[in-house]
């Protein structure tokens, strides 16, 4: 966690100021970190968020614009409430996250061992038409400059594959070896049992990152925004809109509105 604060301090505002975000901060379309803009004529209640591949490239990506401000309301609230969930239903929240991972992880295995069955298909394919071409070239059905044409084009394709089939069956293990961080969690949350103030140590304490979404009608004051809060070792942890036992069985993103229109970065 120290690391971390150490690596972001070195991204600087213009007006040379640290955001508590640093690095923590993501869109949710682009995945490009979220820029904080900030100016001396503005009221700091209209500091704000925009991805930073829009910033330059309007193309590419949207703003997913939102103001610091909210964007403190949001955490602050979801840290407290997931914290106290932690505290008073210990078992029930450990429960839950080791479900919850439990099925990602599942989910994420078989993906990759898809994948895996994919490139050894793939790889088998490749050496039965290198021997049928070494076949052809000693039969003299084609020439030697004719082999090395036509082999060339699959020797790239075969070297990436040899190298990613061990790569990958590394990772499937790695999955399989995966720990719950909830003890962790749950230390750490008896820890902090009374948040009030949103730092740049207690952010990266408890959260990974922060995945913003665009409002589902762009620059509306009232449209609702999904924002992910994701928390070290534990992921995702539902809606704030929903009491510890719902949430326990059915989380769902939260959601924001913006009672302020959106104004340009200076």
């Amino acid at each position: 966690m120290v690391q971390r604060v150490r690596k972001n301090k070195r991204r600087l505002t213009k007006m040379e100021e640290q955001s508590k975000y640093s690095g923590l901060v993501f869109c949710a379309d682009c995945g490009s970190n979220m820029v904080l803009h900030r100016a001396h004529t503005m009221s700091a209640s209209y500091n704000h968020f925009t991805c930073r591949t829009h910033k330059k490239d309007g193309e590419a990506c949207t703003g997913h614009y939102i103001r610091e401000c909210v964007l403190d309301e949001i955490v602050l609230e979801d840290l407290r409430r997931v914290t106290s969930a932690a505290r008073e239903h210990p078992e029930k929240f450990a429960d839950y996250i080791g479900s919850k991972q439990s099925t990602e992880l599942q989910r994420e295995i078989r993906r990759q061992e898809k994948e895996l069955a994919a490139m050894r298909k793939r790889k088998a394919e490749l050496d039965a038409i290198f021997k049928k071409l070494y076949e052809d070239s000693v039969l003299g059905r084609i020439t030697t400059e004719q082999f090395q044409m036509l082999s060339g084009s699959y020797t790239e394709e075969q070297n990436l594959i040899t190298v990613g089939i061990p790569q990958k069956e590394s990772e499937i293990q790695h999955l399989r070896e995966t720990v719950s961080g909830t003890d962790s969690f749950l230390d750490k949350a008896k820890r902090y049992a009374d948040i009030t103030e949103l730092t740049p140590e207690l952010l990266r304490l408890f959260i990974e990152k922060i995945v913003v979404h665009e409002k589902e009608v762009r620059w509306s004051k009232h449209a609702p925004q999904t924002v992910e809060i994701y928390y070290n070792g534990i992921g995702y942890v539902g809606s704030g809109q929903q009491d510890v036992e719902e949430t326990m069985e059915a989380p769902e993103p939260l959601q924001t509105q913006d009672t302020e229109k959106p104004r340009q970065a200076s």
